[in-house]
C-alpha cells in the first residue's frame, strides 16, 4: 500500500480577515492586528548609511549639505501629528534648490481614497504634480511613490532594532507597525510594484523604510532636526531614481485616456447592455472596468511564444498583506491573440525554492496527462529581473550556537534537525535556550540530540505570470445545492486524476480553488462543470519524503484538516485533502443555504477562523472545529444541531405561549450527505493515535479481533472501526478515490433534489 502523504510544513499564523474569514469587513484595529503580526521575522534594521548604499544608489554629488541647515526648524515638536505635518511639507516643497524635482508632497490627512472600501488615509505622501491627491489633499493609493506617517514622539515608532524577530514590544508600538503595514499593503493593492518607499516620523527624529514581498527594510532612526540632509538626500534621490528603481513595474503601464488602449476598453465597456445573458464571462470584464480604479496592460513573457499583451481593470481577486504571494486575478482582455479576447490572468510573487515547479509548467504536465476539471495553461514566464532584495539584507553569523550570534541575528530560525519529531508540549512551555518566542521547540521521538540551525525567515519571491483559457465564477455564487454539490464533485475528481494519472497532490484544497464553469449556449455547454485551480503549492508523489519546500505553512487555513492544524509536523495525506473538501461543503452550505442555526456569524468564526493560540501570532486548531468533527455531528455553539432546509424558516411567533404548535420544516438533502461525511471523519479521528490533541479527555476502546468474521449486527463500536477503515483507506489513492466513485451518484441524487439557495 502506498503512502499518500507529504511532508506538511508547520502552521505559524493565521489568515487576514478578508474573503474566507467570517467577518469579511473586519474593523481598522483587526485589520492592523493582523497585519502587524503577518510581519514577524519580516523586519530587519540598516544603518542610515547602509540603508541608503543599498536602496538608493548616489545621485545628489551636487547637493550642497549647509544649504538646507535649519531647513525644519518650524516643525513644531511635541504639539501633534497634525501640526506638524503642514510646516512639514511646506519645507520640502518650498526648498531651493528644488529638492522633489518633479514631484510634490501632498497633505492627505482629512480624506480618504474614494475607491479604498477600508477608507485608510495617509498623513501624506510624495506624488506627481498632476496627481489629483495634489489638489484636492486627499490619498491616493494608485499614484503615491512615497507614504508618510506622523507620529509626535518615539513611543509610537513601529519598529525596533533590539528585538529578537524585529517586532517591537509596546503596544503603541505594535499599533503603529499595524497602521503603517495597511498602507504598504494598499500600495501593493492599487499599483504594479516590485517595492516601495515610506517616511515616518517622530517627532525630530525619522526612519525610512523600503516594502517588498519578502519584508521591510527600515533605517536606523535619525534627528532630522538636527540633521536635515540625511531626509533631503532620501527624497532628493527618489525625486530623481528611475521608475524601476522607486518599484515600479515596468511591465505594467497604465492606461490613460487618449491612448488606443483606452479607447479599446472604453468601447468593451460600452456593450455591457448588449451582452447576452449566458455570456458571463464579457459581463464580469465590463464590470471589472467600472469604478475609479485604473486599467493597466500587462505583458507575459512565455519561452515558447514569446511575449503576449493583455489589459486589465479591477482584479477579480486581490490577496491581502504586504509579505508572501500578494495574488491577483483578472479577466483579461488579450491584446496579441484576437481569436480568444478574453482569458484568466495571475499575477503573483511565487516563493523561490529549488524543488519548486513553476504553476504554469504544472499545469501543462496535467493537461498532457488528461487530468479533467482543471484549467488549460496558455502563457506563463517569470517577469524578468523582479526579485525581491529584503532576504539579501539578512547575514548570517558563523556560531548559531552562541547567544550572541542570536542576538546579532534577530531575524535567524532555529530549525530543529530531527527525525518523526513530535512537540515537547502542548504549550509555549519548555522553549529551547536558542529557540525563537514564537518558534515551539521539537524533539526526535528517540530523544536524539538536538542539532541547529539558522534560516533566514524572510523568503525570496520572483514576480510570475499565468494566463489560462477557463474563466470560472467564485464556488460561493452557486445557483442552487444540487450546483454546489456537482461542482465540489468535479474538483474530487480532479483530485484524484492529478494523483492516479501525475502522481501529483494539490496541497491547497480551498474554497477559493474551486471555480464554477457555468451552461453556455454558445459554446454548447449545457451543465455546470468544477475546476480546481491554483496547483503552485503541489507536491509530486516523488518529493514526498523530501524535507518540507516552505517553512510557513502550506494550504488555506480555513479549510484545512483538523488533523494537519493540529499537528504542525504533520504529513499531508489524501484524507487531509478530502476533509478540506468536506469543509467547504459546510461552509457553502452554512453561509448561503436555509437552515436551523441563529448565530452564522459565531459559528463561522469559530469553526473556520479561530485557533488555539501556542507563541505569539502561532496558532494550532481551534476547539470548536475539532470537537465537530471528532463527534461527527454538525451543531452550533450550544450544541444544538443545525438542520438544513429547503426553504427558509418561517418567523418565529412574538408570543410563543399562545401557540402549542411546532412549526414544520423541510430538511434539504444536503444535511444528510454532510452528516454521512462528518460520521466517516469522526471515525477517522478515533483511529489515529492521538495525534490531533495532547490534552484530549477521550480515549479509543480496544477493537474486536475477530470484527470481521463476525456474522453478528455490528456493535456501535464496530461501525466506528467500519467508517474509520473507509477512511483510513485514503492512505492508499486507489482505494480513496474509488470510495468516491462510488458515493459520486449518491451525491449527484442528494444535490438534485436542492433548492435554489436564499441568498442573506
Amino acid at each position: 500500500m502506498a503512502n499518500n502523504s507529504f511532508n506538511a510544513t508547520p502552521p505559524r499564523l493565521r489568515p487576514l480577515s478578508g474573503i474566507f474569514s467570517a467577518t469579511q469587513r473586519p474593523g481598522v484595529a483587526t485589520l492592523r492586528r493582523e497585519l502587524r503580526e503577518t510581519m514577524i521575522h519580516k523586519l530587519l534594521g540598516l544603518p542610515y548609511d547602509e540603508w541608503m548604499a543599498a536602496f538608493l544608489p548616489a545621485n545628489d554629488t551636487t547637493v550642497d549639505d549647509a544649504s538646507f541647515d535649519g531647513l525644519f526648524d518650524k516643525v513644531p515638536i511635541g504639539s501633534g501629528e497634525t501640526e506638524m505635518y503642514k510646516p512639514f511639507v511646506d519645507a520640502l516643497n518650498g526648498a531651493e534648490p528644488a529638492i522633489l524635482d518633479r514631484f510634490v508632497l501632498a497633505k492627505t490627512f482629512d480624506k480618504t481614497d474614494k475607491s479604498d472600501k477600508d477608507k485608510k488615509k495617509a498623513d501624506g505622501g510624495m506624488y506627481p504634480r498632476d496627481s489629483p491627491a495634489v489638489a484636492q489633499e486627499r490619498t491616493d493609493w494608485a499614484s503615491v511613490e512615497v507614504f508618510i506617517e506622523c507620529k509626535s514622539n518615539l513611543t509610537c515608532d513601529p519598529y525596533d532594532e533590539d528585538t529578537l524577530s524585529g517586532h517591537p514590544y509596546a503596544n503603541t508600538k505594535r499599533d503603529a507597525l499595524g497602521q503603517i503595514a495597511t498602507y504598504a499593503s494598499s500600495v501593493f493593492e492599487f499599483q504594479h510594484r516590485t517595492h516601495h518607499f515610506s517616511v515616518v516620523l517622530l517627532g525630530s527624529w525619522a526612519r525610512l523604510a523600503r516594502w517588498d514581498r519578502s519584508g521591510v527594510i527600515f533605517s536606523s532612526k535619525f534627528d532630522y532636526k538636527q540633521e536635515p540632509t540625511k531626509l533631503v538626500r532620501f527624497f532628493w534621490r527618489v525625486a530623481r531614481a528611475s521608475a524601476e528603481v522607486r518599484g515600479h513595474d515596468t511591465t505594467a503601464t497604465r492606461v490613460l485616456p487618449g491612448s488606443g488602449d483606452y479607447e479599446l476598453l472604453q468601447a468593451w465597456k460600452a456593450k455591457d447592455k448588449t451582452l447576452a445573458d449566458d455570456d458571463y464571462v464579457a459581463k464580469r470584464f465590463v464590470k471589472s472596468l467600472s469604478g475609479d480604479r485604473p486599467w493597466w496592460r500587462l505583458t507575459v513573457s512565455d519561452k515558447m511564444h514569446g511575449s503576449r499583451d493583455f489589459l486589465v481593470g479591477r482584479p477579480t481577486f486581490a490577496a491581502a498583506g504586504v509579505v508572501g504571494r500578494g495574488t491577483r486575478g483578472y479577466i483579461a482582455l488579450s491584446i496579441s491573440d484576437p481569436a480568444r479576447p478574453l482569458v484568466y490572468l495571475k499575477d503573483c510573487w511565487r516563493m523561490v525554492q529549488d524543488r519548486s515547479k513553476l504553476e504554469g509548467n504544472i499545469l501543462s504536465d496535467l493537461n498532457e496527462k488528461g487530468v479533467a476539471n482543471i484549467p488549460t495553461a496558455l502563457y506563463h514566464g517569470d517577469v524578468e529581473g523582479q526579485l525581491t532584495v529584503s532576504q539579501t539584507s539578512w547575514k548570517p553569523k558563523p556560531d548559531p550556537h552562541t547567544p550572541s550570534a542570536k542576538e546579532e541575528n534577530p531575524f535567524a530560525e532555529v530549525d530543529d534537525v530531527a527525525v518523526e519529531a513530535v512537540p515537547t508540549g502542548s504549550d509555549s512551555a519548555g522553549q529551547s535556550e536558542d529557540a525563537d518566542p514564537g518558534e515551539p521547540e521539537y524533539v526526535d521521538a528517540k530523544q536524539k540530540q538536538k542539532q541547529t540551525k539558522i534560516h533566514c525567515r524572510m523568503k525570496t519571491h520572483q514576480h510570475y505570470r499565468l494566463v489560462v483559457k477557463e474563466v470560472g465564477i467564485p464556488l460561493q455564487e452557486f445557483p442552487s445545492g444540487r450546483v454546489l454539490v456537482r461542482v465540489i464533485a468535479d474538483a474530487i475528481a480532479a483530485h484524484e486524476d492529478a494523483y492516479n494519472k501525475a502522481e501529483v497532490m494539490h496541497r491547497d484544497v480551498s474554497i477559493g480553488n474551486i471555480l464554477i464553469i457555468p451552461p453556455n449556449a454558445k459554446q454548447g455547454k449545457k451543465e455546470y462543470q468544477g475546476l480546481l485551480t491554483d496547483w503552485e503549492l503541489s507536491k509530486r508523489r516523488s518529493d514526498e519524503n523530501a524535507e518540507p519546500r516552505h517553512p510557513d505553512r502550506t494550504g488555506t487555513w480555513q479549510f484545512m484538516s483538523v488533523h494537519t492544524l493540529s499537528k504542525p509536523e504533520a504529513q499531508v495525506q489524501i484524507a487531509d485533502e478530502l476533509e478540506s473538501f468536506l469543509h467547504i461543503m459546510i461552509y457553502c452550505a452554512i453561509r448561503y443555504l436555509p437552515h436551523t442555526c441563529d448565530d452564522v456569524g459565531e459559528f463561522m468564526y469559530s469553526f473556520f477562523d479561530d485557533g488555539r493560540l501556542v507563541e505569539e501570532a502561532e496558532y494550532t486548531c481551534g476547539y470548536f472545529k475539532r470537537s465537530v468533527m471528532k463527534e461527527g455531528q454538525l451543531h452550533d455553539l450550544a450544541g444544538k444541531r443545525i438542520l438544513f432546509l429547503r426553504t427558509p424558516r418561517p418567523p418565529k411567533p412574538k408570543d410563543r405561549s399562545t401557540t402549542t404548535k411546532k412549526m414544520t420544516v423541510h430538511p434539504h438533502p444536503i444535511g444528510g450527505l454532510i452528516i454521512t461525511l462528518l460520521q466517516w471523519f469522526s471515525a477517522r479521528y478515533r483511529l489515529l493515535p492521538l495525534e490531533v490533541d495532547d490534552d484530549d479527555d477521550w480515549e479509543v476502546a480496544p477493537f474486536p479481533d475477530d470484527l470481521a468474521d463476525s456474522d453478528e449486527e455490528p456493535s456501535d463500536q464496530s461501525k466506528v472501526v467500519l467508517r474509520a477503515e473507509k477512511i483510513n483507506s485514503f492512505c492508499d489513492a486507489d482505494a480513496a478515490h474509488e470510495s468516491l466513485r462510488q458515493d459520486r451518484g449518491f451525491l449527484a441524487r442528494t444535490g438534485r433534489q436542492a433548492t435554489r439557495p436564499a441568498r442573506p
